[in-house]
């Protein structure tokens, strides 16, 4: 459970499960602490368990926990596909005084994990 407020408190609204995507019944759900959404959870063990060696990501932010767990992912012999356009970041500091925008920094994070780490669907490339 993350900070009270934060978006990973269950709790507060910031941090709960879209209603619209709530599990179904009896579907299994990782809840994660770190980027990596391989450390510290059963989700090597759960996926190891259906015999696929195949992903699909997709997630928020892309720069940080998608490209964690795609890096992670080809450690563990995984073969790894992001869906671009089902990812998103945001602004981040510069450094500098400025900012760098989310568009530039998804694009960079993308190109960064296209160079070894995962295919990169875009547009209907996985409908």
């Amino acid at each position: 459970k993350g900070a009270p407020g934060s978006l990973f408190d269950r709790d507060a609204e910031r941090g709960a499960i879209v209603a619209q995507l709530e599990p179904r019944p009896g579907e299994i759900v990782i809840e994660k602490q770190l980027p990596n959404a391989f450390a510290g959870t059963e989700l090597n063990v759960q996926l190891a368990a259906t015999g696929r060696k195949e992903l699909v990501l997709a997630g928020f932010m892309t720069h940080m926990c998608v490209s964690s767990t795609a890096r992670a992912a080809l450690d563990l012999g995984f073969r790894t596909t992001i869906d671009a356009e089902s990812c998103a970041t945001r602004d981040l500091p510069d450094g500098k005084g400025g900012t760098i925008a989310a568009r530039l920094i998804h694009d960079v994070a993308l190109a960064e994990l296209s160079d070894r780490f995962a295919i990169i669907a875009r547009g209907n490339a996985l409908a």
